[in-house]
């Protein structure tokens, strides 16, 4: 059947030719149905329904909407924007400036178009940022596209290699405008899922940048002071304040036994612990030069006073974490998961899967992104099955982190873990296959809000059991 086409006038006179009066094709389903099914309205939308009559207007010879491909290359300071119709005429393109005075200019043109009927969907190449929100705000339908399509795009307009961002923005918006049944609109989550997804990832980043500290800190006391590695862990208060009573082996080899004894009940070690501690400081150690010593014990105290500072950090967004996530309707049924009823892993996880409705199809696809799958390419005759690095690392991290602690409380879990290292399996290969196990629960779990009962769950297992007996299901 042949598309039906609507004569429309381009939205602003002072753009180019080519977005002037011209027959644009429409396919088979309205656009409004389109946005209403895969990217529902936010709150706070400043394009408002003052649109609907001017979208009655634009259906009132073709019968539906005309539909705008926008393609958006993303930068720091200036974003490039390709704009283009169905037949993939190109309409307009332009530079935004990355401040308030260009977004705002280019959010009234996004809205002139909306306000006459267009629908407007853009392709960009990451699925959060301000620019993001900036064109969900103003009721454009987003894609986000793997930059990696992209790099497999660029072959279809130029084999050289040569590119630059107006050349990328069109490529993003042609790619959508042909490919588009292949990808998935931006489903964003509430203001309370995207919150904690924002303090789970800047706690991840302040526990990365104690762990690089604690390397510094480690390599640097290897250096001259090995010693003092054996009093305590580096992250402890009790490192740290050893560190600064006593920065160099000399003052250690000065220390009687008495000035020792008095320092750590003003810490509160008990007896045995300072006993202890006080044989491994008599031990001897290697001499070091004093021209050694020096640098490296102000880099120790410079090290020291930052560790100190990060520390605190993760405390206490390890504790609005927990305040945060306990305040959400979710924390009553996510807490039942095998995993502890304290702790930032079920806040992580579910800050990972968001609450948008609609966003995970499936349990299969939950698994894909989530790296617990492998991946597995076949050629007539030849099957190759692949570790699967192509996925949301951090969503996999907190899998594992699941998969691990419900080893110690479930008993299905343990005896599936054990059976998968029974097979042969690594620690790593039973972790992820039994993370995969999870992800159906979790799913469910996701799907229907409901709570995880480990009996429904034996239940559930035992129908499978009856209705395959050939295949072992855990």
């Amino acid at each position: 059947m042949a598309a039906r086409r609507l004569l429309t006038r381009g939205p602003n006179p002072l753009e180019p030719p080519e977005a002037q009066p011209q027959t644009v094709p429409v396919g088979k389903r309205t656009a409004l149905k389109v946005q209403e099914k895969v990217a529902p309205r936010r709150a706070g939308i400043r394009a408002t329904c003052r649109s609907c009559s001017a979208a009655a207007r634009a259906r009132s010879e073709g019968g539906e909407l005309v539909r705008y491909y926008l393609g958006v290359d993303w930068a720091d300071q200036t974003h490039a924007v390709w704009v283009v119709d169905e037949r993939g005429t190109k309409l307009t393109a332009r530079a935004v400036p990355h401040t308030a005075e260009g977004l705002s200019e280019w959010g009234r043109e996004l809205d002139e178009w909306r306000a006459q009927g267009i629908e407007l969907w853009a392709a960009i190449e990451r699925p959060e940022g301000r620019v993001v929100d900036f064109l969900l705000d103003h009721g454009v339908v987003v894609y986000p596209v793997n930059p990696k399509a992209l790099d497999r795009a660029r072959d279809r307009f130029r084999q050289s290699g040569a590119k630059d961002d107006p050349f990328d923005a069109r490529v993003l918006a042609d790619f959508l405008r042909t490919d588009h049944a292949h990808l998935h609109a931006l489903q964003p989550s509430s203001e309370a899922a995207q919150e904690l997804k924002l303090l789970t990832e800047d706690y991840h980043r302040q526990v990365r940048q104690q762990t690089r500290l604690v390397n510094q800190l480690t390599i640097t006391l290897k250096a001259y002071y090995p010693r003092a590695l054996e009093v305590a862990e580096s992250t402890t208060a009790l490192a740290r304040e050893f560190l600064k009573a006593y920065p160099t082996p000399e003052a250690v080899t000065a220390l009687t036994k008495r000035q020792w004894q008095r320092w750590a009940r003003a810490h509160h070690l008990s007896e045995t612990r300072t006993r202890a501690l006080w044989e491994v400081l008599q031990q001897p150690q290697l001499p070091v030069p004093a021209h050694v010593v020096r640098p490296k014990a102000r880099l120790m105290r410079t090290l020291v006073a930052e560790l100190a500072a990060v520390v605190a950090a993760v405390g206490e967004y390890r504790e609005a974490i927990e305040d945060f996530f306990a305040s959400m309707p979710t924390a009553q049924w996510v807490r039942t998961l095998p995993i502890g009823d304290h702790g930032i892993t079920a806040p992580t996880l579910w800050a990972r899967l968001g609450d948008a409705p609609e966003r995970w199809e499936s349990f299969r696809h939950l698994q894909a992104p989530a790296g617990a799958v492998p991946l597995t390419k076949r050629s007539g005759k030849q099957r190759v099955v692949q570790f699967r690095f192509a996925c949301d690392k951090a969503l996999r991290y907190v899998v594992d982190h699941v998969a691990f602690l419900s080893l110690r409380s479930c008993e299905w879990a343990r005896a599936y873990y054990d059976q998968q290292r029974a097979r042969g399996h690594s620690h790593r290969q039973a972790l992820r296959a039994l993370g995969a196990k999870w992800l159906k629960i979790i799913f469910v779990m996701w799907q229907r809000q409901a709570s995880y009962d480990d009996q429904y769950h034996l239940a559930s297992m035992a129908r499978q059991q009856l209705r395959q007996p050939q295949k072992k299901i855990a």
